[in-house]
């Protein structure tokens, strides 16, 4: 039996992607420094304090951006100056309820007051603390749930998820390593770029791709979410035995994508039918 190709769900290299986080990770996982006892600030944010979490959002990334600034400059705090010049990365959550927090590791293991913190941010709680490898690596690989994204986060074109600051992440040491990524997201086409977040969640959830026997990758764009129409197939697909597990579908005739094509048309028809997501 000639396989034509393997079919399988596209993974864009996406931070609000469950696996596509894996991509954008690996593109710079290579470089991310020992943080080992290194200083560990978590801040939240007051809903009183704002209109709402974009408005909260757009004033908070100020605020943090004079906090560096006023901690390389020294800050005078119980009689005391505290200067922190070392290098530094941002990670940005955001809560269920849509409101962002913020994770700050610098590369010191100098101290820092919690109250001075607390003084500097001004917008709600903070944490002030030493952070372990493993936990950072474990904050690196969760943003939030894409079907918990609220609109004001889908109605915008790019949003920074991960920003490490000049000499935070290590050299590379291969010039063929791919650079970190400076969006959120994949390189988008030009075409592309007008989109926003949330149109290119519902354009990846109908996105698959075929790989071939010699390596050959297509990309298919179907008018309903894969996984809906998997839903649909994969009873029968498994009778075949061509369901090989992880959303993964065996081709072996061209023919056998009409099954695809035809139930895609059959849900994109059926009386409020949305695009469920991954």
């Amino acid at each position: 039996m000639v396989e034509v190709g393997t079919l399988s769900e596209y993974i864009p290299a996406s931070w609000f992607h469950p696996l596509g986080i894996h991509k954008v990770l690996k593109r710079f996982w290579h470089r991310l420094p020992d943080v080992a006892g290194s200083l560990f600030i978590t801040l939240t944010i007051d809903p009183l304090d704002f209109s709402g979490p974009e408005s909260a959002f757009k004033h908070s990334r100020k605020r943090i951006r004079k906090i560096f600034y006023a901690l390389r400059k020294g800050v005078m705090w119980d009689g005391k100056v505290y200067k922190i010049k070392s290098p530094y990365a941002v990670k940005l959550e955001f809560h269920e309820n849509g409101w962002p927090h913020f994770h700050i590791v610098f590369l010191t293991k100098r101290f820092l007051p919690p109250d001075l913190v607390a003084h500097l941010w001004g917008f709600g709680r903070t944490d002030v603390r030493r952070i372990i490898t493993e936990e950072f690596h474990y904050l690196l690989k969760y943003v939030t749930k894409a079907q918990s994204l609220p609109d004001w986060i889908l109605n915008k074109k790019r949003l920074r998820v991960f920003q490490p600051s000049r000499g935070f992440l290590l050299p590379e040491t291969d010039k063929k390593q791919p650079k970190e990524p400076k969006e959120d997201e994949q390189k988008v086409p030009a075409k592309r770029k007008t989109t926003t977040l949330g149109q290119r969640i519902v354009n990846w959830s109908r996105m698959a791709k075929i790989v071939g026997p010699t390596g050959f990758v297509r990309i298919i764009n179907f008018p309903a979410a894969f996984i809906d129409i998997l839903d649909r197939l994969v009873v029968g697909i498994a009778r075949e035995g061509r369901y090989l597990g992880d959303r993964k579908v065996i081709i072996n005739k061209r023919k056998e994508m009409l099954p695809w094509l035809t139930t895609a048309q059959e849900i994109c028809h059926s009386p409020g039918y949305s695009y469920s997501g991954s």
